[in-house]
Protein backbone atom coordinates (compact mmCIF):
# COMPACT_ATOMS: atom_id res chain seq x y z
CA UNK A 1 0.00 0.00 0.00
CA UNK A 2 1.43 3.37 -0.78
CA UNK A 3 1.67 5.50 2.01
CA UNK A 4 0.26 8.73 1.62
CA UNK A 5 2.66 12.25 0.97
CA UNK A 6 2.41 14.19 4.59
CA UNK A 7 2.90 18.31 2.50
CA UNK A 8 3.80 21.04 4.55
CA UNK A 9 1.58 24.32 5.25
CA UNK A 10 2.48 26.71 2.45
CA UNK A 11 4.47 30.04 3.86
CA UNK A 12 1.40 32.07 2.70
CA UNK A 13 -1.28 29.80 4.93
CA UNK A 14 1.46 30.54 7.74
CA UNK A 15 1.11 34.15 7.40
CA UNK A 16 -2.32 34.10 6.93
CA UNK A 17 -2.57 32.37 10.45
CA UNK A 18 -1.00 34.72 12.01
CA UNK A 19 -2.49 37.62 10.45
CA UNK A 20 -6.05 36.24 11.26
CA UNK A 21 -5.49 35.74 14.80
CA UNK A 22 -3.70 39.25 14.83
CA UNK A 23 -6.53 41.22 13.47
CA UNK A 24 -8.80 39.31 16.23
CA UNK A 25 -7.04 39.79 19.00
CA UNK A 26 -5.31 43.57 18.43
CA UNK A 27 -5.85 47.02 17.53
CA UNK A 28 -6.20 46.33 13.99
CA UNK A 29 -9.04 45.38 11.76
CA UNK A 30 -8.91 44.39 8.32
CA UNK A 31 -8.75 48.02 6.92
CA UNK A 32 -6.21 49.37 9.36
CA UNK A 33 -4.02 46.22 8.72
CA UNK A 34 -4.60 46.51 4.39
CA UNK A 35 -2.92 50.00 4.97
CA UNK A 36 -0.18 48.79 7.40
CA UNK A 37 1.20 46.12 4.85
CA UNK A 38 0.73 48.54 1.77
CA UNK A 39 2.98 51.43 3.58
CA UNK A 40 5.40 48.67 4.64
CA UNK A 41 5.70 47.64 0.89
CA UNK A 42 6.33 51.15 -0.28
CA UNK A 43 8.89 51.99 2.10
CA UNK A 44 10.87 48.67 1.39
CA UNK A 45 10.41 48.02 -2.46
CA UNK A 46 11.40 50.19 -4.88
CA UNK A 47 8.79 51.49 -7.68
CA UNK A 48 10.38 49.46 -10.11
CA UNK A 49 10.71 46.16 -8.33
CA UNK A 50 7.08 45.78 -7.16
CA UNK A 51 4.68 43.54 -8.61
CA UNK A 52 1.82 44.91 -6.56
CA UNK A 53 0.32 48.17 -7.22
CA UNK A 54 -1.29 49.45 -3.74
CA UNK A 55 -3.30 52.47 -3.67
CA UNK A 56 -2.06 55.81 -2.29
CA UNK A 57 -4.24 59.19 -2.40
CA UNK A 58 -3.51 62.71 -2.08
CA UNK A 59 -6.91 63.93 -0.14
CA UNK A 60 -9.50 63.18 2.28
CA UNK A 61 -11.64 61.85 -0.55
CA UNK A 62 -8.88 59.70 -2.64
CA UNK A 63 -7.12 58.33 0.88
CA UNK A 64 -10.74 56.53 1.82
CA UNK A 65 -11.35 55.25 -1.56
CA UNK A 66 -7.27 54.21 -1.65
CA UNK A 67 -7.86 52.76 1.82
CA UNK A 68 -10.91 50.52 0.25
CA UNK A 69 -9.26 49.65 -2.81
CA UNK A 70 -6.19 48.19 -0.64
CA UNK A 71 -8.23 46.37 2.04
CA UNK A 72 -10.08 44.15 -1.33
CA UNK A 73 -6.35 43.87 -2.26
CA UNK A 74 -5.28 42.12 1.05
CA UNK A 75 -8.57 40.13 0.96
CA UNK A 76 -7.92 38.71 -1.98
CA UNK A 77 -4.36 37.50 -0.91
CA UNK A 78 -5.82 35.91 2.27
CA UNK A 79 -8.72 34.34 0.62
CA UNK A 80 -6.47 32.37 -2.30
CA UNK A 81 -8.08 34.41 -5.23
CA UNK A 82 -4.49 35.91 -6.03
CA UNK A 83 -1.11 34.07 -4.95
CA UNK A 84 1.02 35.71 -2.08
CA UNK A 85 4.13 37.32 -4.34
CA UNK A 86 7.72 36.98 -2.82
CA UNK A 87 8.37 40.44 -2.72
CA UNK A 88 5.59 41.17 -0.77
CA UNK A 89 5.98 38.78 2.23
CA UNK A 90 8.53 40.64 4.40
CA UNK A 91 6.28 43.88 4.26
CA UNK A 92 3.35 41.64 5.17
CA UNK A 93 5.38 40.36 8.22
CA UNK A 94 6.50 43.44 9.03
CA UNK A 95 3.34 45.35 9.54
CA UNK A 96 2.29 42.49 11.93
CA UNK A 97 1.99 44.43 15.56
CA UNK A 98 3.93 42.24 17.78
CA UNK A 99 3.90 39.26 19.56
CA UNK A 100 2.93 38.10 16.09
CA UNK A 101 5.85 39.43 13.62
CA UNK A 102 8.04 37.88 15.92
CA UNK A 103 5.98 34.47 16.03
CA UNK A 104 5.71 34.94 12.46
CA UNK A 105 9.35 35.55 11.50
CA UNK A 106 10.75 32.75 13.45
CA UNK A 107 8.18 29.76 12.42
CA UNK A 108 9.45 31.29 8.71
CA UNK A 109 12.91 30.93 9.21
CA UNK A 110 12.14 27.21 11.06
CA UNK A 111 11.26 26.28 8.16
CA UNK A 112 14.68 26.46 6.33
CA UNK A 113 16.02 24.97 10.00
CA UNK A 114 17.38 28.57 11.37
CA UNK A 115 15.64 28.86 15.17
CA UNK A 116 14.96 32.37 14.65
CA UNK A 117 17.20 34.21 16.75
CA UNK A 118 17.01 38.28 16.55
CA UNK A 119 20.07 40.30 15.81
CA UNK A 120 21.82 40.80 18.83
CA UNK A 121 22.53 44.42 20.36
CA UNK A 122 25.37 46.19 21.44
CA UNK A 123 23.80 48.02 23.56
CA UNK A 124 22.94 48.59 27.08
CA UNK A 125 19.22 48.90 26.44
CA UNK A 126 19.68 45.65 23.77
CA UNK A 127 21.07 43.79 26.64
CA UNK A 128 18.26 44.31 29.07
CA UNK A 129 15.44 43.43 26.36
CA UNK A 130 17.33 40.46 25.60
CA UNK A 131 17.41 39.41 29.52
CA UNK A 132 13.59 40.61 29.86
CA UNK A 133 12.85 38.16 26.86
CA UNK A 134 14.82 35.12 28.07
CA UNK A 135 12.89 35.41 31.67
CA UNK A 136 9.66 35.88 29.60
CA UNK A 137 10.14 32.67 27.08
CA UNK A 138 11.40 30.58 29.92
CA UNK A 139 8.07 31.11 32.20
CA UNK A 140 6.22 30.02 29.29
CA UNK A 141 8.22 27.38 28.40
CA UNK A 142 7.76 26.03 32.31
CA UNK A 143 4.31 26.95 32.12
CA UNK A 144 3.65 24.49 28.77
CA UNK A 145 5.82 22.05 30.13
CA UNK A 146 3.97 21.99 33.61
CA UNK A 147 0.35 21.58 31.47
CA UNK A 148 1.30 18.35 29.84
CA UNK A 149 2.38 17.04 32.84
CA UNK A 150 -0.46 17.94 35.08
CA UNK A 151 -1.78 14.41 35.30
CA UNK A 152 1.05 12.73 35.12
CA UNK A 153 0.20 10.85 31.85
CA UNK A 154 1.14 11.57 27.91
CA UNK A 155 -1.38 10.76 26.07
CA UNK A 156 -3.40 11.46 22.80
CA UNK A 157 -5.07 14.39 24.97
CA UNK A 158 -1.52 15.99 25.32
CA UNK A 159 -1.04 16.72 21.36
CA UNK A 160 -1.84 20.28 21.68
CA UNK A 161 -0.11 20.92 24.78
CA UNK A 162 3.22 19.04 23.56
CA UNK A 163 3.55 21.05 20.12
CA UNK A 164 2.79 24.52 22.22
CA UNK A 165 5.55 22.90 24.54
CA UNK A 166 7.90 22.61 21.70
CA UNK A 167 7.03 25.98 20.30
CA UNK A 168 7.41 27.88 23.26
CA UNK A 169 11.18 25.69 24.12
CA UNK A 170 12.04 26.87 20.45
CA UNK A 171 11.24 30.49 20.94
CA UNK A 172 13.21 30.34 24.54
CA UNK A 173 16.20 28.98 22.54
CA UNK A 174 16.28 31.58 20.10
CA UNK A 175 16.17 34.21 22.79
CA UNK A 176 18.99 32.68 24.54
CA UNK A 177 20.82 32.58 21.39
CA UNK A 178 20.24 36.30 20.91
CA UNK A 179 21.73 37.37 24.27
CA UNK A 180 24.52 35.23 23.61
CA UNK A 181 25.79 36.56 20.84
CA UNK A 182 25.08 40.49 22.28
CA UNK A 183 27.37 39.19 25.23
CA UNK A 184 29.71 38.22 22.41
CA UNK A 185 29.33 41.01 20.93
CA UNK A 186 29.62 43.29 23.86
CA UNK A 187 33.10 40.96 24.98
CA UNK A 188 34.15 42.13 21.70
CA UNK A 189 34.38 45.54 22.49
CA UNK A 190 35.56 45.37 26.02
CA UNK A 191 38.20 43.57 24.89
CA UNK A 192 39.29 46.05 22.07
CA UNK A 193 38.67 49.08 24.15
CA UNK A 194 40.82 47.34 26.72
CA UNK A 195 43.97 46.34 24.74
CA UNK A 196 47.08 48.80 25.40
CA UNK A 197 47.98 51.72 22.45
CA UNK A 198 51.73 51.32 21.53
CA UNK A 199 53.01 55.13 21.64
CA UNK A 200 56.35 56.64 20.03
CA UNK A 201 59.15 54.79 20.05
CA UNK A 202 56.96 51.31 21.17
CA UNK A 203 54.54 51.98 17.99
CA UNK A 204 57.62 51.10 16.11
CA UNK A 205 58.49 48.58 17.96
CA UNK A 206 55.59 47.52 17.92
CA UNK A 207 55.55 47.59 13.76
CA UNK A 208 58.28 45.66 12.77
Amino acid sequence: MTQQRQYREPRAAVIFRFTTDAIRNSHHNDASFAQAVADAYMDQVAPEERTTQFHVGTDLASLEKAGKLNAKLIERFRNGTVKLPADLEEAWVAALPEPWRLDCARELARRYGFIGARVPSSAAAGQMLCTAQVAMEFGQALQALAEINMDGVVNAHDLARVRRALKECGDLASEVTTLKATLHQQLDTLEASARPVAVGGDARRAGR
